[in-house]
């Protein structure tokens, strides 16, 4: 059956698999990232699950950790990332006394492995080949955004970063002049995902106030409420490119910034 697929795909496969054996359970939420700032010093930490139940998270999944600024210039902190407990991630603090001030955006990609579930939905870590009888079968992949500012926030925020699934502010979400809601734009391929749920919470909860859509253009209005964090996260599942293996591409994706 793996006739038609090439080597390199079949080792990224047998990877996922393998890195998926000590994943937490599939249907783990979201991966965010949360940029703690003390004045210039920046903390990167990345947690799985929703505020409050948060799991077990792990930087071998971690494919992604780049910080953009204003102009685009890119670094990667992926090779930073250290175990801080074994539900959080965490960057040394980011060494930005010669960066520009300015707005930046973080974008993170997680790979939380493949799964099947059996006839009483319990997640196994494999494929379709070694379990036939899955009830549901999926490829786990959770990718994260966040904000932060040094000085004066500036352009940037709209940075869209090629994420197949991703949010993508309208306006500029540290303005301290403006109206009380933010546009934020939801992407899923490069088209405007509409009619889909999106969850507005924080840092203790998933979603705060009733549930918001996506109009006809993908677009949230997010309302600018409180000082402190706000946490959008959105889901999505499209056909898998190996039916034979897993049915779906399981999506996730998360934008954090705090005013």
């Amino acid at each position: 059956m793996f006739g038609s697929l090439s080597a390199g795909i079949m080792k990224r496969l047998v990877l996922a698999i393998t890195l998926g054996l000590a994943a937490a359970p599939a249907g783990a939420h979201d991966v965010t990232i949360w940029p703690e700032q003390s004045a210039e010093p920046v903390q990167l930490k990345l947690r799985l699950g929703d505020p409050g139940d948060y799991v077990r998270i792990d930087k071998t999944h971690c494919a992604e950790l780049v910080v953009s600024d204003s102009k685009g210039v890119k670094i990667d902190f992926r090779r930073d990332l250290e175990a801080l407990d074994d539900k959080t991630l965490g960057t040394p603090n980011l060494r930005l006394g010669d960066w520009p001030s300015g707005t930046y955006v973080v974008s993170g990609r997680y790979d939380n492995g493949l799964y099947v579930h059996d006839a009483e939905n319990r997640a196994i870590a494999t494929t379709k080949e070694w379990y036939p009888d899955s009830i549901d079968s999926a490829h786990y992949l959770k990718f994260s955004k966040a904000m932060f500012h040094i000085g004066a926030s500036t352009g940037g925020f709209d940075r869209v970063v090629g994420h197949r699934l991703e949010f993508v502010p309208l306006a500029d979400p540290f303005a301290e002049k403006g109206t009380a809601t933010l546009p934020v734009k939801v992407l899923f391929d490069g088209m405007p995902l509409t009619a889909h749920i999106v969850e507005v919470g924080d840092e203790t909860a998933s979603s705060k106030g009733p549930r918001v859509t996506t109009d006809l253009n993908g677009i949230v209005q997010v309302k600018l409420d409180h000082k402190g964090w706000y946490r959008l996260a959105v889901d999505h599942r499209a056909p898998s490119k190996y039916p034979e293996l897993f049915a779906f591409d399981d999506y996730t994706a998360s934008l954090v910034f705090r005013r």
